[in-house]
């Protein structure tokens, strides 16, 4: 908006008249080069007197649609154990809106090519409308006859693209749009400049200064890279243009082709050094390329080389940068990778993963740690190394020894349903009804765990609790450890260790895992009243603590002792001590934490207090409330939990053996 109002605006924002601007302009060096070009023209060249383009709705409905779409290529599926070169355009969409002059001002007509009017001469006719705005087919025919290039002219002054839009040059008249962009993009740079500058001269400069500079940077990244979005928004937008934004789009197809076509004619040249070069993938404005049988060094070199090529093939500012090199990596399918990244020929390999379950949100941290640890374990030491690694972590699923912050998982919820809607949706329901005062906001994030319930057929919806439930009724339910196995960490597996070359099946491997039963951890000498469905409600444990063989026990007891190790008393002692001091650490250790952060007087016995629950609709048993802390994103709410239960067990075990 300062750009169309005050086209003689100078950096500061104050504006000159022309006499001023003809005595008083100073050509500093942070100016833009745009600006230093437009001091020394003439003001009747600049002074257009621009409007924002802003079409009601009744125009948007009379616009033509959107043509033209991103190039993203098919990858090549499965894993590849040789280097791939990860080129990346920097600024793709400004860059060309800068190179061409696109813009909204710029723009001459659209030639229709499949028109069946009669030509005037210039081969075809125009479209006659520039989004909402109609212009006369004359403008079109001018341009094509004065502003085209001839033989006797060197610089272009026109540009045709492929989608037969017309747009002048910079010397017949620069664009609003490229104007902005590049001041955005100086600025970013300068940003960039002056943090390296900083890290390189001192080592003491404050954190705040350095974060401060990489949100700036950032923000203008982001506002430059969605420019491009106000010129298609044709529905929700406040400045539509179909053809501008065909136009950046089609340039954007055509600097990724020419580039793609490079590289393949580098691969197929047996006579080049970098024969055997392959592209693999290209999304937008990145592009893939595997070396087969290079090293790292040698993908490193030819990344410089190549993007040099095609930053010289492009007009400036548009510029091909080596971003990273994988070796080796996974394609599963568009936009959906990972492999271990190289930044430097030097540095050390880290993994990194794009669309895939490791960086969802939507998934539960079990899937994203066992997925993310099995293909580090594949990419470095093979398929036995990741079979075994899998094999441990479903044993360790199925035996409880997982904390429940790795089994929540998180799901939007809307405001409405035309149907019964998805499980957070139900659990979103049910604590509306228990608490009227609650209300959910449309596309909250409802985070819930899905608990065992009795039998093998089941309704999900029937086993879902959020967190706090779970905590506070722990000795009720317990995690349904087969449906997190199967239906998420499993399916996860599949959809990546499922493909070229190892085509692993998953279901084979966890059918052939051993499957230890947890221990149960409902004790029957909380009973109270029969009425509860859950099977557990009325079983007893029978497996001894300390060999965890089954025994015979008489009576209730929350924690069993068979007869061979009851019988050396002095290492049986010495055991269950030892766990009920480390027991009481950790709890007093934890509550200390949390002090400090809520500033009360906390210790192992305020988290937690046991309570006897008479009657409950949903079940009966010990009721532990929490502490007034109810952050469930906090790790130490878990690390409590767990050292009240292992409080409770050590005391019980040493009880059983007449300790206390």
């Amino acid at each position: 908006m300062r750009a169309l109002q005050s086209v003689w605006a100078n950096e500061r924002g104050k504006k000159h008249t022309s006499q001023e601007n003809s005595s008083t302009f100073s050509a500093s060096q942070s100016q833009s080069p745009w600006k230093l070009i437009r001091s020394t023209v003439s003001e009747d060249k600049f002074d257009q007197g621009y409007f924002f383009l802003s079409p009601s709705k009744k125009d948007c409905e009379s616009i033509e649609a959107l043509e033209c779409q991103a190039m993203t290529l098919e990858p090549q599926s499965g894993f590849h154990f040789d280097p791939v070169v990860v080129c990346d355009f920097t600024a793709l969409y400004p860059s060309l809106m800068i190179a061409y002059n696109l813009c909204f001002s710029t723009c001459a007509g659209k030639i229709d090519y499949n028109s069946t009017r009669t030509s005037d001469g210039n081969g075809a006719q125009s479209m006659g409308l520039l989004g909402p705005i109609e212009y006369s087919e004359v403008q079109t025919a001018l341009v094509l006859s004065q502003f085209f290039e001839k033989e006797n002219k060197t610089q272009t002054r026109a540009y045709s693209l492929p989608t037969g839009a017309i747009f002048v040059s910079e010397s017949v008249l620069k664009g609003v749009l490229p104007q902005v962009l590049d001041e955005i993009l100086s600025t970013r740079a300068m940003l960039k400049r002056a943090a390296k500058e900083y890290r390189q001269s001192s080592k003491n400069v404050p954190a705040s200064i350095l974060r401060q500079l990489e949100a700036r940077q950032l923000a203008l990244k982001y506002v430059a890279n969605v420019t491009y979005g106000y010129t298609s928004a044709t529905f929700s937008g406040r400045s539509p243009m179909p053809i501008l934004a065909d136009a950046i789009v089609e340039c954007g197809r055509r600097t990724l082709s020419n580039a793609i076509k490079l590289a393949s004619e580098w691969g197929r040249d047996d006579h080049n050094k970098w024969s055997g070069a392959e592209v693999i993938y290209g999304d937008t404005d990145s592009i893939f390329i595997k070396l087969k049988h290079r090293s790292v060094q040698e993908a490193f070199e030819f990344g410089r080389e190549f993007c040099e090529a095609v930053t010289a093939s492009n007009p400036p500012p548009v510029q091909l940068k080596l971003e990273k090199v994988y070796l080796p990596c996974l394609l599963q399918t568009k936009k959906k990778y990972c492999g271990m990244k190289y930044e430097s020929p030097t540095d050390r390999p880290t993994f990194e993963g794009k669309g895939i379950e490791t960086v969802r949100r939507d998934q539960c941290l079990l899937t994203q740690k066992v997925l993310r640890n099995c293909l580090v374990s594949l990419f470095r030491s093979g398929e036995g190394s990741a079979r075994n690694y899998l094999f441990r972590q479903w044993e360790r699923i199925h035996a409880g020894q997982l904390p429940i912050s790795d089994f929540i998982l998180t799901g939007r919820v809307r405001s409405k349903y035309r149907s019964v809607g998805p499980v957070q949706a139900a659990l979103a329901r049910r604590l509306a009804e228990s608490d009227p005062g609650r209300k959910v906001r449309h596309k909250e994030r409802q985070p819930y765990v899905i608990v065992a319930c009795p039998g093998r057929q089941f309704r999900l919806k029937d086993c879902v609790l959020t967190p706090l439930e779970l905590l506070e009724q722990w000795d009720a339910y317990a995690i349904h450890a087969t449906y997190y196995a199967v239906k998420h960490v499993n399916a996860a597996l599949q959809r990546c260790l499922g493909l070229p070359p190892f085509n692993i099946d998953i279901s084979n491997w966890y059918d052939s895992c051993p499957k230890p039963k947890k221990r149960i951890r409902h004790w029957p000498i909380n009973r109270t009243d029969g009425n509860t469905a859950h099977i557990s409600y009325y079983c007893i444990s029978d497996v001894c603590a300390f060999c965890g063989k089954k025994c015979k026990i008489r009576g209730h007891t929350r924690v069993s002792v068979c007869v061979n190790c009851k019988r050396d008393r002095q290492s049986a002692t010495m055991i269950a001590m030892n766990c009920f001091r480390i027991a009481q650490s950790r709890a007093l250790k934890a509550a200390k934490v949390c002090a400090k952060c809520n500033g009360c007087d906390e210790s192992s016995a305020t988290f937690g207090r046991e309570k006897i629950s008479n009657s409950s609709s949903r079940s009966s048993g010990v009721i532990t409330p929490l502490a007034n802390c109810t952050n469930i994103d906090c790790p130490l709410i878990y690390e409590r939990h767990r050292a009240r239960e292992n409080g409770i067990e050590s005391l019980a075990l040493c009880k059983t053996l007449d300790l206390f």
